[in-house]
C-alpha cells in the first residue's frame, strides 16, 4: 500500500486496447534502459499465470501477455504483480489485462514486464494498477 507521503497521480485505465496504448513500452524496449522506466503502460491479452514463491521481495503472480506494440508487432511480456503488496492477481489465458507501473527491460521469453503496479511509492511514480477482464487492482490510492 502507498505511504502517507504518496504523490501518485491518478492515470485512467484506457477505454480499449490497442497497440497504442503500448507506444510508450515500445520506446522503453527501443531506448533498452539498464534500470527501471516509471509510468509505463501495457495492454494485450494473458496467455496465462506462474506464481514465483519467496525471492527478496517476496512471492509474485507473474501474468505473460501477448501485446501489440504500434511499429513492432507482437511481443511477450510479464506482469510482476507483488502478492504482499498488491494482493494477489492472476489472469487466465485469454483474459484481457491492463497494467501499468514501473517498466523493464527483461530477456528470454519476455522483451519486458511491469511490475510496482500498486499506489505509488516513489516521488517520481504515479499511482499504479492491473486490470484483468475490467476488475482493477489497487481499486484506489488515497492521498
Amino acid at each position: 500500500m502507498g505511504s502517507a507521503h504518496a504523490q501518485g497521480r491518478d492515470v485512467p485505465v484506457p477505454a480499449s486496447c490497442s497497440p497504442q496504448v503500448n507506444a510508450g513500452l515500445q520506446q522503453m524496449i527501443r531506448s533498452h534502459p539498464r534500470g527501471y522506466v516509471e509510468n509505463v503502460m501495457a495492454c494485450g491479452v494473458a496467455t496465462g499465470t506462474r506464481v514465483n514463491h519467496g525471492g527478496r521481495h517476496g512471492s509474485h503472480h507473474i501474468i505473460t501477455l501477448d501485446v501489440t506494440l504500434p511499429q513492432d508487432g507482437a511481443v511477450k511480456i510479464q506482469v510482476a504483480i507483488n502478492d504482499a503488496l498488491d494482493g494477489t492477481v492472476s489472469a487466465n489465458a485469454g483474459d484481457s489485462v491492463f497494467a501499468y507501473g514501473q517498466g523493464y527491460v527483461t530477456g528470454g521469453l519476455w522483451v519486458a514486464g511491469i511490475h510496482d503496479v500498486h499506489c505509488s511509492t516513489h516521488p517520481t511514480a504515479d499511482n499504479g494498477w492491473v486490470v484483468v477482464n475490467g476488475a482493477k487492482t489497487p481499486n484506489s490510492c488515497s492521498r
